[in-house]
């Protein structure tokens, strides 16, 4: 990942950070008999290449060995970048190229003729690099994964048995900064035939796509929407297509139509490509044209019609069952188009910051509205007071004499006066927990999860008023889902599947210094139906919902437990639908083959439940003591004036 400073217009620094493209172009030199002690390997990506980015971008590593060729390591590294508009914004030297080098030793390794090794290291490295002008702003570059053998190599092509990184890598880390891939934004606009915009759409894309391999093995090309791709399709009422054509034989193409006239949705998704040997290199079957389709699953991008639908965040989508697409920084409108400018955008959840709220099984109880009640100690006698009174309350031997206005209670001996109260609120019924599993192809249990969730979702009713659906998370709801190395899902479905929703869960990468990653809930997904049985009075009866939010981080464990949480814990996943959830325990990795959960990680919700019982109980006892000394004191002294007074 590079992360690179600039200076921008205004005489202020920002740093762009950006992944090494995947269709990176290859060259260097191999050790020779005229340099026998070093090795270059030169990774380019830009425009020069066809692959449709704008400017030049490439990583340059020098590869050197000892004079007695028994240790090689990387003695130089050289970045080199355009300062584009586009990735650059209000740069000061915009449209310039820049190049810095690293001098740092790396990778140190031993290796000879008669034991060859290779370095691998999935620790983060980071190397910093220095400019010419001592004034422009640091550049790093972290290194999160390698494989490298720069001499000696294998004639079969594999690497050598690999020498890996110690434990404890004592470069220092680079900056944090969310991860921004090298996308290209383009503006595609589609006429009508007077000749008018009727589709406008801005995206940046990535495609990867899974093929086979010559040897079986399966692989992966990927390649980005070009920005100079050529527009077609049609548009209409109620129904709009846009198809975008790039390179030979490769496309892109999406509808979306209108289920009613207020609302637009997509409803179908499609790529085209061929299996072109340059970004599908030893395939089992080169040059085949394959076509993926996607045309079910939930709705998306639902946006009232003349709005425009943005979303900035980074979204991923599959279409068929060997394209994953990344999209960033997309705007969309299929309908109601009145100029080359997009319409007001109707915003993604994804763009807005999630929360995520502990509640400790909490009631919040509304004051009474009384005033100037003042209360004395009464024997064994409870009083109850009702609201809106004014009352004092006077100790009592035997009996219970309350004295308000014009009103005399005679005491009665051993009586109990119980005034007045509302009638209590019954407390909301908990949603029950549920048990849910996914199983691997073998029909072995890889994911668990015991949850209860009660969702609460904001709609409008008829009288054009705000109103919130509650339902429960029922424990007959179907478990669906996959699980994987270092990503796993898990999608329950219910209620006649009108309402699904989905967690994703991700392995952070970067392993703390017990060798042990962490897991957590990345994405949350919903689908729904406002049925009128839970969105009474609705105003869009039967209607199909979807909501995703991306940048959640929650339920995290170490990789090799489970995560456990009692305490109740309030989830927004948009302004207008949020998640209640308690008697959690989640285990998305690592799962034995007993099906049973691993040793738990409980949240600090759960650690820290037992503070306050802990507290009440310590002062209730110190006040039973105390009570207890001063009656034995009052006691005493009370019997030395009786015998005091006898005396006299």
């Amino acid at each position: 990942m590079f992360h690179v400073g600039y200076a921008k217009t205004d005489n202020t620094t920002a740093t762009v950070s950006f992944a090494l493209s995947n269709n990176s172009m290859v060259s260097g030199d191999c050790s020779h008999l005229t340099d026998e002690r070093h090795a270059q390997l030169n990774l380019g990506f830009g425009s020069e290449y066809g692959l449709g980015l704008d400017g030049t971008f490439g990583l340059e590593l020098t590869f050197e060995r000892n004079g007695i060729f028994t240790h090689f390591y990387l003695s130089d590294a050289t970045m080199y970048y355009k300062l584009v508009p586009d990735m650059f914004p209000d740069a000061k030297d915009a449209n310039t190229t820049s190049s810095g080098s690293s001098k740092e030793q790396f990778f140190y390794t031993s290796s000879n003729a008669f034991a060859p090794h290779s370095y691998s290291c999935d620790k983060p490295q980071t190397m910093e690099f220095t400019f010419s002008k001592s004034s422009m702003p640091k550049s790093t570059l972290t290194i999160h994964s390698i494989h490298v053998q720069p001499f000696y190599v294998p004639h079969d092509g594999k690497f050598s048995p690999a020498e890996t990184c110690p434990d404890l890598i004592t470069t220092t880390p680079g900056p944090y900064t969310t991860p921004s891939p090298l996308i290209p934004v383009g503006h595609f606009s589609l006429n009508d035939t007077k000749g008018n915009p009727c589709f406008l759409l801005s995206v940046g894309m990535e495609f990867r796509v899974e093929y086979e391999g010559k040897d079986n093995t399966t692989y992966n090309a990927t390649y980005v929407l070009p920005r100079n791709s050529t527009v077609g399709g049609a548009c209409g009422d109620s129904k709009a297509t846009i198809a975008l054509s790039f390179f030979k034989g490769f496309n892109f193409t999406v509808t979306f139509k209108t289920p009613d006239t207020s609302i637009f949705e997509l409803v179908r998704a499609s790529v085209g490509y061929v299996r072109d040997p340059k970004l599908f290199p030893d395939a089992k079957s080169p040059g085949t044209a394959v076509n993926e389709e996607q045309t079910d699953g939930p709705s998306l991008f639902v946006t009232e019609v003349g709005k425009s639908y943005l979303c900035k965040s980074l979204q991923f989508f599959d279409v068929g069952s060997t394209v994953h697409l990344m999209v960033s920084d997309l705007q969309v409108q299929p309908f109601a188009v009145n100029s080359t400018n997009f319409s007001e955008a109707s915003e993604c959840a994804q763009d807005f910051p999630s929360t995520m709220m502990p509640i400790q099984n909490a009631t919040t109880i509304l004051p009474l509205n009384t005033t100037a009640a003042t209360m004395a100690p009464i024997g064994n006698v409870t009083t109850v007071l009702p609201s809106n009174i004014t009352a004092t309350l006077v100790p009592i031997l035997n009996g219970t004499t309350v004295n308000p206005s014009n009103v005399t209670v005679v005491p009665i001996e051993n009586a109990t006066t119980i005034m007045t109260t509302p009638k209590p609120t019954t407390p909301p019924k908990e949603p029950p927990q549920g048990h849910f599993e996914v199983k691997d192809k073998n029909g072995n249990a890889c994911l668990l999860a015991n949850m209860s969730l009660q969702f609460s979702i904001n709609y409008t009713k008829t009288d054009k008023k705000k109103h919130t659906g509650v339902f429960d998370l029922p424990k007959t709801a179907k478990a669906t889902g996959f699980c994987g190395s270092d990503n796993s899902s898990l999608t329950l479905t219910f209620h006649d599947d009108n309402f699904n929703v989905t967690f994703d869960f991700v392995k952070d990468k970067k392993v703390k210094g017990n060798g042990v990653s962490r897991f957590n809930v990345s994405t949350i997904e919903i689908s729904y139906t406002e049925i009128p049985s839970i969105f009474h009075g609705t105003n869009s009866p039967d209607a199909r919902r979807h909501v995703t939010n991306s940048t959640m981080d929650i339920f995290s464990a170490d990789a090799d437990k489970s995560y456990k949480c009692n305490a109740d814990v309030d989830i927004t996943v948009t302004k207008d639908v949020s998640i209640l959830a308690s008697h959690v325990q989640l285990q998305p990795f690592g799962v034995e083959k007993s099906g049973k959960f691993s040793s738990a990680e409980e949240c600090s919700e759960d650690s820290g439940s037992n503070t306050v019982p802990v507290i009440i109980g310590v002062v209730v006892g110190v006040v039973v003591v105390v009570v207890f000394v001063a009656y034995i004191v009052v006691s005493k002294r009370k019997a030395s004036t009786a015998k005091f007074t006898t005396l006299n």
